[in-house]
């Protein structure tokens, strides 16, 4: 169990593995998984727009 870094609501790891992208439940910002032991989340980087190059 860990914090979101953007809402501090709870989120629980709930089986996930390393780099697993998950919304956070409260306030939706995409997460990431930095660790499993101890659990460990990031706010997921952003996918840059490639407009079809």
């Amino acid at each position: 169990m860990t914090q979101c870094p953007e809402c501090e609501a709870i989120v629980e790891s709930h089986d996930m593995v390393l780099g697993e992208v998950f919304p956070c439940p409260d306030c939706g910002t995409e997460l990431e998984v930095l660790g499993t032991d101890p659990f460990a989340v990031q706010p997921a980087p952003k996918e840059a727009e490639d407009w079809g190059e």
